[in-house]
């Protein structure tokens, strides 16, 4: 991942989080199900465009290869981006996409660079399910502390990624909503823990 080792990170299942002492807009916008830049716009008033860093065929690694339940020498399709408010960034986000199940078409809407994936995938006339949420907070190279989420989603028509969206603090103080203090991200943890 370009924003760091996401899978040293300990990614708890949606279901499995019962944070106490998170902002209710901290968890609803974790586990929004549906395309997170649409939720953002209709329930924050915030416009997201994406700026794309880098988009390049790639092998995935064996957890990628896991979840996105593809053989491990597959070529997928890598892409990074920020999604931003203005000039400024909100969320990074990467996926990783199976050629497989990329058409012609929805490969050269995502070499534009213009669009969300979870935007893109919908736009075309495809449903929208996303599974295997999970969310981590983790240590960034700087020593700042984020909130990140993992997911696949999937069209109707066969195309499906693994997205990671990692959360800046300055995006939840533009919800309105100040990023956890210390002493509140053990919260995080599932109940049985």
């Amino acid at each position: 991942m370009f924003f760091g080792d996401m899978e040293a990170q300990q990614w708890i299942p949606v279901r499995d989080w019962h944070p106490s002492g998170i902002p209710a807009a901290i968890r609803a916008v974790l586990g929004a199900t549906g395309s997170l830049t649409r939720f953002i716009e209709r329930h924050y008033g915030l416009t997201l465009t994406v700026h794309l860093f880098d988009q390049f065929l790639d092998t995935p690694s064996p957890e990628e290869a896991r979840l996105l339940d593809c053989a491990g020498q597959s070529p997928v399709l890598r892409r990074q981006v920020a999604l931003r408010n203005g000039a400024r960034t909100m969320f990074d986000a990467e996926s990783v996409l199976p050629l497989e199940g990329v058409s012609s078409e929805l490969m050269a809407r995502l070499e534009q660079g213009r669009l969300p994936l979870g935007n893109l995938l919908i736009d075309r006339g495809a449903s929208l399910a996303r599974s295997d949420l999970s969310i981590a907070r983790f240590a960034t190279r700087d020593g700042t502390r984020r909130w990140a989420r993992r997911s696949i989603i999937k069209s109707g028509s066969g195309t499906r990624a693994l997205v990671v969206e990692c959360f800046y603090d300055l995006f939840w103080r533009r919800i309105g909503c100040p990023p956890c203090a210390p002493e509140e991200e053990g919260s995080g943890s599932s109940s049985g823990r």
